[in-house]
């Protein structure tokens, strides 16, 4: 919300450039909760559903209550991003301000609460294709910027298992490109190749799923 209220009013290079990032980052989310809507949680409400079935309610009307603030996110973005004006950067702002909390305490649950029962009863193959789910739905040209963040935010171990599962051609390229990728990118939005990283989020092995 800080970088949308410091653009300037009708600053509409600056608007694009942070509504590609807040849409990027929305698209991302969208196919991280898909993928645990599709998978994730019937696969654990089956094998431990005395354990599960609380975190699961919860989780899924997180999901529900983001997905309705990201439809309000979409349409708030596309309002701004051509004119840049003050106003509508007000309006989008606001819209953060209500959608972050929410994500920080869904991602502190799923880090709580979730990952260990993920550990205990979901398979290394499960676990790989909802990954690959969630990538597969991302642009195959941001696939180095995706890669970046995820490295940047995300536990190194669990990034690094996941590179390791590439093919060799594939692993050799985006394990040179994604951080230069990212830090460039991150230049762009924040200012510096080495932004603040993400609050309440101390290990994020679920970033990469």
């Amino acid at each position: 919300p800080a970088l949308v209220r410091g653009v300037a009013d009708g600053d509409r290079q600056r608007a694009e450039i942070l509504a590609d990032h807040i849409e990027l980052t929305n698209m991302v989310l969208h196919h991280h909760h898909h993928a645990e809507d599709k998978s994730l949680w019937p696969n654990l409400l089956e094998r431990c559903p005395e354990e599960i079935a609380p975190v699961v309610r919860m989780m899924e009307a997180h999901h529900e209550r983001i997905a309705n603030i990201g439809t309000e996110l979409a349409a708030a973005v596309t309002a701004w991003r051509g004119t840049g004006d003050a106003e509508s950067g007000r309006t989008l702002a606001e819209v953060l301000d209500r959608m972050l909390p929410l994500l920080f305490e869904h991602l502190e649950v799923e880090e709580q609460q979730v990952l260990p029962l993920i550990e205990k009863y979901i398979t290394a193959a499960e676990w790989d294709e909802m990954a690959e789910e969630v990538m597969a739905g991302t642009p195959q040209e941001k696939a180095p910027l995706i890669v970046g963040m995820m490295m940047y935010e995300g536990d190194p171990q669990a990034v690094q298992e996941a590179i390791d599962k590439m093919p060799a051609e594939v692993r050799t390229i985006i394990g040179e490109m994604a951080p230069k990728t990212y830090a460039a990118y991150a230049e762009q939005v924040y200012g510096t190749p080495t932004p603040p990283r993400a609050p309440h989020l101390p290990g994020r092995r679920d970033l990469i799923a």
